[in-house]
């Protein structure tokens, strides 16, 4: 089976909306760098504005967003390729492990590395590491998100 890649990095905040089903001021990622099928790397540069900014600072509740919503992100460029017109509806199912070494400014940007561990029916078991624009490793975690509709 050939696998899937992307052959260009998505960086308009455009067509990454057609590819989630957030919408702003809930979006946590910006662009689609990397994809196959079983891994993806997205970017994010976080808004000053940004929702879950607390005083110039990406809240951990945002880091783990940002880490969901690029499993989200890669999970619907999976469904464009398969010829999907909207992305699907995911949630947090559970989260097994969350480390968070750093908080990064507002401004910053992130590049997150999602990669599938398992897939049974909607659930998708995905571990996720998350490096500063330097490449230091500030977030890592294993969840299991649920895809609905």
């Amino acid at each position: 089976m050939e696998e899937n890649l992307l052959k260009e990095p998505i960086l308009e905040l455009d067509k990454i909306l057609q590819l989630i089903p957030q919408k702003p001021p809930f979006v946590m990622v910006d662009s689609l760098l990397e994809y196959n099928d079983k891994m993806g790397t997205t970017g994010f540069t976080i808004p000053t504005d940004n929702i879950l900014v607390e005083n110039g600072i990406f809240s951990e509740p945002g880091l783990i967003e940002h880490m969901a919503q690029s499993m989200s992100l890669w999970r619907g460029y999976q469904g464009f390729l398969s010829g999907l017109d909207k992305p699907k509806t995911g949630f947090i199912g559970s989260i097994k492990a969350v480390e968070i070494m750093d908080l990064p400014k507002s401004g910053s940007k992130l590049i997150t590395h999602v990669e599938i561990l398992h897939e049974i029916m909607n659930v998708t078991s995905v571990g996720a590491r998350t490096l500063d624009e330097n490449g230091k490793l500030i977030a890592t975690s294993e969840m299991k998100t649920v895809t609905v509709d």
